[in-house]
């Protein structure tokens, strides 16, 4: 048998190596019970329809977070022309409105005492795809946890891109429509 030339064993070498990473697992990085099957989603429009005891309302919302730690958060109620910008950096949260330009600094006790239980930040890593430690499953697509102090549900609708989450103990749900 004569020995095969230089490139065709380098050639033949390198095809071996392309098919078996190719057949190769993926290693994951997280482990499974923290994957969500939600997202990831970075940037996106979408609609808030809020329903709670009293009242509902709709907003539409820009969302633009490449990580949990950073992000901006637009809503605009288009009924009443008013307009909410959040911002965050790590453990900072800042708001600004329509009726007044300047960020301030708002801490999740204040987003709680107006009803946002998930800040910014927490919700950021569910639509990155990453279950928070504090949420258990409670069935395909399912999960509750305490935030705020409040038993909160989330629901994921994979086909129609709809988070529903809800808070048990105030009677509110929070329909989240990516577009």
């Amino acid at each position: 048998m004569t020995p095969l030339p230089h490139r065709l064993r380098w050639l033949l070498c390198l095809f071996t190596t392309l098919w078996l990473t190719a057949c190769a697992t993926p290693i994951k990085t997280m482990p499974p019970e923290s994957e969500s099957g939600i997202g990831p989603f970075t940037s996106f429009s979408a609609r808030l329809i809020v329903i709670e005891p009293a009242r509902r309302w709709q907003v539409l919302l820009d969302w633009d977070a490449p990580t949990s730690n950073q992000g901006t958060l637009r809503l605009t109620h288009a009924a009443s022309n008013t307009v909410v910008e959040f911002r965050w950096q790590g453990a900072d949260m800042f708001i600004r409105d329509s009726s007044n330009r300047s960020w301030r600094p708002i801490t999740p006790a204040q987003l709680a005492a107006h009803g946002i239980v998930i800040p910014p930040a927490r919700l950021a890593e569910i639509l990155l795809g990453h279950m928070p430690a504090d949420f258990h499953a409670d069935g395909p697509d399912q999960w509750s946890g305490k935030q705020a102090g409040s038993l909160i549900r989330l629901r994921w609708y994979a086909d129609n891109r709809k988070l529903v989450m809800t808070d048990i103990a105030r009677g509110r749900r929070a329909t989240l429509i990516i577009q």
